[in-house]
């Protein structure tokens, strides 16, 4: 996945920025219908100023994130398709089509645009990709976690996370704000969270795992003031 701008840069930049890194545990907080978060420092730099690898842990667990909701929608996606050529193709189906001619038409287009989109997309295998971008974003998490976080360490961890890097997909802008999103969410008090948060709303977050959207501009839920 591509990597950004500075903080400074957040609001104006044409895809979705990584600055004021913000790790931990990718889970919902409780406005949100998830289990009650551990107290949470007031400000990011507070974390910074504690942890080393802060912004490592942070686009680790965004990155987590990010492949964890890809693989959902295209496993997803996989079996509605299936689902729809096996129905499509049950003696019922066959049967009102006898009946009328017009559905006959609408079944079998409907049938062979599935089965175009199954082979075309291939929804089975790129879930199956993300899947294991995901896995090894969890085992170079473990690793951070299992040893001490010195400069070797972090220099070796920087350097396997860019060899990840480099074999994933195109990224999908939309769904990767939303995944640093559930991470500033799971990391920040709620006040401090909406500073740091994207706005994806209405036909992005609609849309947002079928298209690309490379060059979108977001905004922030708060523009913080500049100066």
């Amino acid at each position: 996945m591509a990597r950004n701008k500075s903080a400074a840069d957040h609001a104006t930049a044409t895809t979705v920025a990584k600055p004021a890194s913000i790790p931990t545990a990718l889970r919902p907080g409780p406005e949100n219908g998830g289990a009650v978060r551990a107290p949470a420092p007031a400000t990011a730099s507070e974390i910074a100023a504690d942890d080393p690898a802060y912004g490592l842990r942070f686009h680790i667990r965004e990155n987590i994130s990010y492949h964890a909701a890809r693989e959902q929608f295209l496993s997803r996606l996989n079996r509605v398709l299936i689902g729809l050529q096996v129905m499509l193709g049950t003696s019922a189906i066959a049967v009102l089509a006898e009946n009328l001619p017009g559905l006959a038409v609408a079944v079998l287009g409907v049938s062979a645009l599935s089965g175009v989109l199954l082979l075309v997309l291939d929804p089975a295998g790129a879930a199956r990709e993300h899947r294991v971008f995901r896995g090894r974003y969890h085992d170079l998490l473990a690793d951070l976690e299992e040893g001490p976080c010195d400069e070797i360490q972090l220099k070796r961890a920087r350097g396997t996370m860019q060899r990840i890097a480099s074999g994933e997909p195109p990224v999908y802008r939309a769904v990767q704000a939303l995944a640093y999103n559930a991470a500033v969410n799971a990391t920040l008090a709620e006040e401090e969270a909406r500073k740091h948060r994207y706005r994806v709303r209405g036909w992005r977050r609609l849309f947002g795992n079928w298209f690309p959207m490379r060059g979108m501009r977001l905004a922030r839920e708060i523009v913080r003031p500049t100066g």
